[in-house]
């Protein structure tokens, strides 16, 4: 662990004023590194804006960190607009929607043009098949899978167009989590709008630590995405609140999975012990820790996998589900399930 790029996050999210120690010239550009492997360029300068002078790195450092900080600034104003002109197209064709993950949580960031931004994703109000047969009249060629399906880019920026936002790899618990989907009523835009529409604090505080876990399983997860959850939390909630998001999370056989995520925000993050939705796991925590500081964002510098990216799609689907046995202690039920799920979802394809 970097307990130095620790305190640099909390030094930009306002949880802590200087280091403990300053950094060396060296440890600077460790820093920097490590904030690229995290997808975290953005908010860690920030913390550089809000130190002490005499603490902040090299001037050589400093300008190249503060142009790439630039450069996602001027990303995240690019995104915001193309999410809400997809939004309002969708909506011009009978389709009300959401924003989810993403522009949708940078609206909660105290600073969200620093928060480093990814593809446009989009919840449709309507039925899987409604939305797979509108997609492919424009998109004849596009990839469906169980929760989404690839719609034409704007620009540069993929657009994932979701007919239910996740999904579990146990039948059992997939039920119940589709079921609390349809459960939820939202506030969808009835008329062309300059404000992203997005989901509730209630919704997000389990569809942002259930997007975590399926991406430690699919391919590995980092720390902006921990850092949209700090957020999502530091929203607050009342105890009848904070006991309903756990009973669906424990539903769903998450229970474990919460206590290791309290951890990791309050080690990397310094998260407030009022914001814990239940007792950190300091055991389980610390092994989802190294995972994250070893894979980096979305797995992507993970050298267990790197000899496997580009190989026969099989080959790296039995790859992956090799790998995501050494979580089969702690999560077993999604572990053990997945092999299952993968076959099922092979043939599912073919017929969609």
């Amino acid at each position: 662990m970097n307990l130095n790029f620790f305190e640099l996050l909390q030094i930009a999210i306002g949880n802590r004023i200087e280091f403990s120690h300053t950094p060396a010239e060296e440890e600077w550009r460790e820093l920097f590194a490590l904030a690229q492997k995290q997808a975290m360029v953005g908010i860690a300068f920030l913390g550089i804006e809000r130190m002490p002078k005499e603490q902040r790195p090299p001037k050589d450092l400093m300008l190249q960190w503060l142009v790439a900080t630039e450069q996602l600034s001027e990303k995240n104003n690019v995104l915001d607009r193309q999410a809400i002109k997809v939004v309002n197209r969708f909506l011009k064709d009978g389709f009300r929607s959401v924003i989810l993950k993403g522009q949708g949580i940078a609206t909660l960031y105290a600073h969200g043009r620093y928060r480093t931004p990814g593809d446009i994703d989009i919840w449709l109000e309507g039925s899987r098949a409604d939305i797979v047969g509108y997609v492919r009249r424009r998109c004849p060629d596009c990839d469906v899978v169980y929760h989404h399906v690839d719609f034409l880019p704007i620009g540069k920026t993929e657009v994932e167009v979701h007919f239910t936002p996740s999904w579990m790899n146990s039948p059992v618990t997939n039920r119940r989590l589709q079921r609390w989907f349809r459960s939820f009523n939202f506030h969808f835009p009835t008329n062309n709008s300059s404000e992203l529409p997005v989901p509730s604090l209630a919704f997000n505080r389990v569809y942002i630590l259930l997007h975590i876990y399926r991406h430690l399983f699919h391919e590995g997860i980092g720390l902006r995405q921990f850092l949209d959850y700090y957020y999502v939390l530091c929203q607050g909630f009342t105890e009848e609140e904070r006991m309903k998001t756990m009973d669906v999370l424990c539903s769903l056989g998450m229970r474990r999975f919460a206590g290791a995520a309290m951890w990791v925000l309050q080690m990397v993050f310094g998260m407030d012990d009022r914001y814990l939705l239940t007792s950190p796991d300091e055991h389980e925590g610390r092994f989802l820790l190294d995972e994250i500081m070893l894979a980096g964002n979305f797995g992507k510098y993970d050298e267990r996998l790197q000899h496997m990216r580009g190989k026969n799609i099989l080959l790296w689907g039995l790859h992956k589900v090799i790998r995501n046995f050494r979580f089969v202690r702690s999560y077993p039920s999604e572990v053990l399930w997945s092999p299952l799920f993968k076959i099922w979802h092979y043939f599912w394809r073919k017929c969609i």
